[in-house]
């Protein structure tokens, strides 16, 4: 049942209340997605096999966490159904990336790869089809936009790059094909999160303030 507070001025209840409750999802995803990013970001091991390792942990725990979340907060059959098969796909590319760790970098790039591509696709399409008639529309949109994007450059990543420079007080340091994959996910993982985060806490401000107006007009 949809109450007054879940609807915010202006709008009516159909277009908005399969989606209010959706801020909670949106701030688990950026949780899940900062901690691998900041593993990533203060490890000093960039190897395919702890890339592999944080993806499969990461994608586990999202797969399982965000379809839990998928069944009592969204109303929408449709998002619903599509959020939650991303969360499978999500679940399974964990587990085989776990499955893989050892097996080296050309599993990480294309564990990866079809991931990405598959569920950045899967978001685009989530956000398409809510068009304007709800909030998180442009959040689907965007995030599947990085999603697609991460794909890209995982198939583009060339396997065997090495490049031997200075480092610090001069000692050598080579830069890898696997450190630049393991880098890019750590990349890609903090900018979700920072911006789930973002619309995650902007779509619950909103609903508050929604709730607020609509107790001051019955005031």
């Amino acid at each position: 049942m949809v109450t007054p507070a879940d609807v915010p001025r202006g709008t009516t209840a159909s277009a908005t209340a399969p989606h209010t409750r959706l801020w909670a999802l949106q701030l688990s995803r950026a949780v899940i997605f900062a901690l691998a990013a900041v593993y990533i970001t203060f490890s000093a091991d960039h190897s395919a096999h702890l890339g592999l390792v944080v993806f499969g942990v990461t994608a586990v725990v999202a797969g399982i966490v965000v379809g839990s979340l998928a069944f009592p907060l969204i109303a929408d059959g449709p998002t619903r159904r599509l959020v939650v098969a991303q969360s499978a796909i999500t679940l399974a590319a964990g587990v085989v990336a776990l499955l893989l760790r050892d097996s080296g970098l050309g599993s990480l790039l294309l564990t990866v790869a079809i991931w990405a591509g598959i569920t950045g696709l899967l978001e685009l399409y989530t956000g398409y089809r809510l068009g304007r008639r709800a909030p998180l529309s442009k959040d689907f949109l965007i995030v599947g936009a990085f999603t697609a994007l991460l794909a890209v450059v995982f198939v583009l990543l060339p396997p065997d790059f090495v490049q031997t420079g200075g480092g610090e007080q001069g000692a050598p340091a080579t830069l890898t094909s696997s450190v630049m994959a393991v880098g890019v996910f750590g990349a890609y993982a903090a900018i979700v999160a920072v911006y789930l985060a973002i619309a995650g806490l902007s779509l619950k401000w909103q609903r508050t303030d929604a709730a607020t107006d609509v107790q001051e007009e019955s005031a």
